[in-house]
């Protein structure tokens, strides 16, 4: 018997019950490979099995020659190890979804390793892959793929003209820099892992194919090389002859070692002999060394000169003087071949043929967060047993079995299930699916789902016997009611013997009875507790909102949606595929104003933007035109095809676009269909149709959705469909505005807006001063002092000198009621100083000195820099207060002079001008809020002098005239009571009001306004030891700092973030950041006392960190000069954590002597000793 009637004899007759053996298409050291028929997919596949008798660590045989190579400092084969996704941040760890253990665990690393990286690869140089799972019969694993007919590379030269070679060799390096641009590197080319498939039409051109990954692997930075792997440990897999020199060496490998494979692969495609003839990769090694790359133009001459030259360079020892990349190969054969080849392959549809192959599956980096939770609650719904595991979380008091992936077409759902079914399989577990809209067999849309069911439970399963019936009617074409009934019982006995994701795909297409048997299925899951994973993907359908919604109350299920990529979701996605270009960041910005972050219209313009040639590859780099005329014509191109959407969509779609694109900001969806003219149920059709096309997002917040449009070509659509008759639109939703008589902040200002839009001249004024006060009145300052800011800008642009006394008024409205709502600190500034110019035209003293007084605002302008010329601000403004005969002004006056001299450093100055200030209330006229500004400044003096009683009995005062003011007009009162808190030793005290009125502040979107509350929040909350709360508030401080350009704010909040997390336990990172923020705040010249205060953390921190003869040296410095100063609460400070340090001394966590006992410490102290004991 020959050995291959011998190899025929031994052919399995089916693996997993599913697949049909046919032939032996080859072995090689790590498995063999069938040509199988797929009953369930009805076709031919490659099937690719893993050996069952290798032991763990063999080095066994790759191809025609792999050997005990030399040792390597690099990397062990592990090139073989699990392979690090490069398009992801972390590490995807394969979890397991079965009890059964392999016994080859290394082997079957390597072979799921393939697997996973054959499923992110997408080209036509290259086959596809399908199914990964376990080969009961050989106790072993399996995958399959494409089957591919065709010749081996030698033999389909033979005898090829030059033109032919060219073609196949630019298809090969096309793969390669494919693989390459995607962050792997094939590691094994050579002419047998080359197959060339006969043209797929009349006219066409052949088809080369890589085949085999099996030692491909992710490309590695220098950083994350493996420095201290044992060398005898160290392995090289290969191919003698063509693997690279620096490859046998052991050394780092890279794209060019795959180029290197490429060109000894085609040398003997082409001369029919290897270059380096060779017994083993030592022998091979010392031909490749005497390589000449002259010799290649005598020995392929039948090539042509260009492929001989450039074969002789690929083929050098040293990786440095080869071509740097599979790109530049294919860019110098397009340049330097003839003119035919040339214009074929660099036409427009060759870029549209690339841009497709590359675009069409990105990385998943955007749904990444929804995977890892979805195979998390795998594990937790099949290996409930593994939940319970030393070292896991606890397993959830109610699991929920059914998660509802509710997304319209193009935004990711059927990726996301497509890599949860990959990790499913690899982690030996049993996925099965189908799809709601169609299957005519006898059980419907779920016929596949019992087949594929079927198929891996086996016949012998005692639960296929028992439903035989089933089988035989999904199998069938005519439907029957009572075996269908029986179909959840089967799902729940199926699991009973091995559990399974089951997916069911576009809901919303299937009929009531299919909803109707889903919404029983999820029922009956978690009434039986079965192992199973129920996954539901839908677009939004309102048919399908009251079962989905009805679920989720109950707890049966989880309803997720998926939103729009965000721009750090596409710049990662465009890492992936782009490398660490310099254009990333602009790249970005365009893309993210072009789409909205719709994954559908973001891979439609990626696509567009290659094509067109704006984003264009060279040999080394990507280059992004963006100045170019085609980058011009894009923006039209791209407003052409939305335009072209909103058509097909009919005259509702161009109604919410059009009021969408006035409205200019999200809105939420209920007012949305108030301000349209459709019925509701129509409304929703459209919607979610716009959605569905990329041209509208739906950003789900608390109760509602907003809605905007999508993207800018969106914008532009209706800019060019409406044009000049925009503005009857506007009126026409400012009109409708008015008949719903709502009090909405929104929409009242949003019917300024449009009126103020639409008119021209005065005719806007009245609205836009009825509007301004209607939302002064519902406290929403920031709405209101936009409102005023187009009131001022059309009076001064069409008022003219009549105007000039409505001017004065508006710009006093803002200063008086708006003071801080404005985004802009400077713009408000420029507002005060045109207020003082108006006022002097009109002799309007008390006016003048009401803007100079707003210009010594700290939110219009930093006096801390220049507190001299605050204060000569100051001066003058007192002048003219004199002249218009306003005591409270001047009282106002003086006690914003006390808060700068308080900020100075200046506290006995600070105190007598306060006191000076409170004469205040002996005055009938004044205002509470002018009363709660002088109060609080009153009580931050007293505290900071150490009269902690009279401020006490201030803060008691001031309480009833608090709850008549909104908080915009109380800061500075807020500020007093959080100083008297924290410096009179009761922080609790003063939490409930600075919690109110951040809540307060929060409703009126000052975000400006915000920090300080913040800031006084988080010291108060470390005061009480809440010191997670108190990160928190710090934090949030921080970031609305760095929003609004406050360095002051941000360096003072970062010095007590770095206190704060050092009392949390990281204290060397909380020390760096305390030091970073002290000098900032010394670069800055920030606040006497601010400066202080971190001195005093500074020195608490030094304690915690174990230098406590340096802390006590600092305090006792600080608390000489403090009381030289007669700043008595610093001096307070600094003598309480002196004390703490007294109490600390002789315990284990500071400088304690060995055997020395610990001393007894109040509970409340034990926060910060928190160095631990080494």
């Amino acid at each position: 018997m020959s050995a291959e009637e011998e190899s025929q004899e031994k052919l399995p007759e089916s693996i997993a019950g599913r697949y049909r053996i046919r032939r032996l298409l080859g072995r090689g050291g790590f498995g063999a490979v069938y040509e199988a028929y797929d009953q369930l997919e009805e076709r031919l596949v490659a099937l690719k099995v893993i050996r069952h008798d290798i032991e763990v660590g063999t080095q066994a045989g790759v191809g025609t020659g792999s050997s005990r190579a030399l040792r390597s400092q690099a990397h062990p084969p592990s090139s073989s190890s699990r392979l690090i996704d490069p398009l992801r941040k972390t590490t995807l760890t394969t979890r397991t979804f079965s009890d059964t253990k392999g016994a080859v665990d290394d082997v079957t690393a390597r072979f799921k390793d393939e697997f996973r990286l054959l499923t992110q690869l997408h080209h036509p140089n290259l086959a596809a892959v399908y199914d990964f799972g376990r080969c009961d019969e050989q106790d072993s694993f399996y995958f399959t793929q494409e089957l591919i007919h065709g010749q081996s590379l030698g033999d389909f030269l033979k005898g090829k003209p030059r033109e032919t070679i060219v073609e196949i060799m630019v298809q090969l390096a096309r793969a390669l820099d494919y693989i390459h641009t995607l962050g792997f590197v094939h590691e094994d080319i050579k002419p047998s892992n080359v197959l060339v498939c006969a043209p797929e039409s009349v006219g066409g051109v052949p088809q080369a194919k890589i085949i085999d990954f099996g030692l491909a692997r992710v490309l590695r930075r220098p950083s994350e090389l493996v420095a201290d792997e044992d060398d005898e440990e160290v392995e090289v897999h290969g191919t003698p002859g063509f693997s690279a020199p620096e490859k046998v060496r052991g050394e780092t490998t890279d794209a060019r070692s795959d180029i290197y494979s490429l060109a000894a692969t085609l040398y003997t495609a082409i001369r029919g002999q290897k270059p380096f003839p060779s017994r083993d990769f030592r022998e091979a090694l010392r031909n490749q060394r005497d390589w000449r790359p002259e010799l290649a133009g005598a020995v392929l001459s039948s090539a042509g000169p260009v492929i001989a030259e450039l074969i002789g360079r690929m083929l050098q020892p040293d990786p440095n003087k080869r071509p740097q990349s599979a790109r530049s190969i294919v860019l110098e054969l397009l340049r330097r071949e003839s003119a035919q080849i040339r214009s074929r392959q660099a036409s427009a549809e060759d870029r549209k043929e690339f841009a497709r192959v590359l675009v069409e599956h990105l990385p998943f980096v955007d749904r990444a967060g929804y995977l890892d939770i979805l195979l998390t609650r795998a594990v937790e719904v099949l290996r409930p047993e593994a939940v319970s595991e030393p070292g896991r979380l606890p397993r959830p008091a109610r699991l929920m079995r059914t998660v509802f992936v509710e997304a319209p077409e193009g935004m990711g759902k059927q990726r996301l299930m497509a890599e949860v079914r990959r990790e499913v399989q690899l982690g030996d577990g049993l996925f099965v699916e189908a799809n709601c809209w169609g299957g005519e067999g006898g059980v419907g849309p779920f016929g596949p789902v019992v087949l594929q069911l079927a198929t891996a439970l086996g016949e012998r399963s005692s639960t296929i016997r028992r439903y035989a019936e089933l089988v035989k009617a999904a199998r069938g074409r005519r439907p029957d009611d009572v075996i269908s009934a029986q179909l959840i019982e089967f799902l729940i006995s199926a699991a009973g013997e091995n559990p399974f994701v089951l997916h069911l795909s576009d809901l919303a297409r299937g009929g009531e009875t299919v909803r109707t048997a889903v919404d029983h299925l999820v029922r009956a899951i978690d009434h039986n507790e079965a192992r199973i994973l129920l996954c539901v993907t839908t677009e939004p359908h309102t048919k399908l909102r009251p079962m989905v919604e009805g679920l989720g109350r109950e707890q049966l299920a989880e309803v997720w949606n998926l939103r729009p990529f965000t721009k750090i979701e596409m710049h990662a996605v465009l890492q992936g595929i782009l490398g660490d270009a310099q254009i990333l960041g602009d790249l970005t910005a365009m893309l993210d104003k072009l789409t909205g972050g719709h994954p559908l219209s973001f891979r439609e313009t990626l696509r567009v933007l290659i094509e067109e040639s704006i984003l264009v590859r060279d040999a080394d780099s990507w280059v992004l035109r963006g100045s170019s005329v085609a980058a011009e014509q894009l923006h039209k191109s791209l407003a052409q095809r939305s335009e072209g959407r909103l058509d097909g969509l009919g005259v509702s779609a161009w109604e919410i676009a059009s009021i969408l694109y006035l409205i200019e900001a999200p809105i939420e969806e209920r007012q949305l269909a108030e301000l349209s003219d459709l019925r509701r149920e129509r409304f929703r059709r459209t919607l979610d149709r716009l959605e569905s096309e990329g041209l509208v997002v739906r950003s789900a917040t608390v109760g509602s959705n907003l809605v905007t449009l999508a993207h800018e070509s969106v914008r532009e659509a209706v800019r060019m469909r409406y044009g000049d008759a925009l503005n009857e639109t506007r009126l026409d939703l400012a009109e409708r505005i008015d008949e719903l008589d709502s009090p909405d902040a929104n929409l009242i200002y949003l019917r300024a807006r449009l009126l103020d839009d639409a008119s021209d001249g005065l005719e806007s004024a009245d609205a836009l001063e009825a509007a301004a006060n209607a939302l002064f009145k519902a406290n929403q300052p920031q709405l209101a002092t936009r409102v005023i800011e187009r009131l001022i800008t059309r009076l001064r642009r069409y008022g003219r000198i009549p105007a000039l006394p409505r001017l004065l008024k508006a710009k006093l409205q803002l200063l008086e009621q708006g003071a801080g709502a404005l985004d802009d600190p400077q713009r408000e500034a420029a507002h005060y100083q045109a207020g003082i110019l108006v006022a002097e035209l009109l002799g309007d003293y008390r006016a003048q000195a009401i803007f100079r007084l707003g210009l010594v605002d700290r939110f219009a302008l930093d006096t801390t820099r220049d507190a001299e010329r605050a204060l000569e601000r100051l001066e003058q403004a007192t002048a003219t207060a004199k002249l218009a005969r306003d005591k409270i002004l001047e009282l106002r006056i003086a006690i914003r002079r006390a808060e700068i001299l308080l900020n100075s450093g200046e506290i006995e100055q600070a105190v007598h001008h306060s006191g000076e200030a409170m004469k205040i209330v002996d005055y009938d006229n004044a205002g509470d809020a002018d009363v709660m500004h002088i109060i609080g400044v009153r009580i931050r003096c007293l505290s900071l002098a150490g009269h902690f009683e009279w401020a006490r009995e201030l803060h008691d005062f001031a309480k009833p005239i608090a709850a008549r003011v909104p908080v915009v007009l109380r800061r500075s009162y807020l500020s007093g009571i959080a100083f008297l808190a924290v410096l009179g030793g009761e922080p609790e005290c003063a939490v409930p009001e600075t919690r109110q009125a951040i809540e307060e502040l929060r409703s009126a979107n000052t975000t400006r306004l915000l920090i300080p509350p913040l800031h006084n929040l988080g010291d108060l909350l470390l005061r009480t030891g809440h010191t997670a709360q108190a990160a928190e508030a710090f934090r949030e401080a921080i970031r609305l700092s760095g929003l609004h350009g406050y360095d002051f704010h941000v360096n003072l909040n970062r010095g007590f973030l770095g206190y704060t997390i050092a009392r949390m336990g990281e204290v060397e990172e909380g020390a760096a950041m305390l030091a970073e923020a002290k000098a900032g705040m010394l670069q800055i010249q920030g606040e006497h006392v601010a400066q202080q205060q971190l001195r005093l953390l500074d020195a608490e921190l030094a304690h915690l960190r174990g230098q406590s003869p340096r802390a006590r040296r600092e305090l006792e410095e600080m608390l000489a000069d403090f009381e030289s100063a007669k700043e008595f609460s610093l001096a307070n400070w600094a003598k309480e954590a002196l004390a703490r340090i007294e109490r600390d001394r002789g315990t284990t966590f500071i400088e304690a002597p060995s055997g020395l006992a610990e001393a007894a410490v109040a509970p409340d102290e034990e926060t910060v000793r928190t160095k631990p004991v080494r």
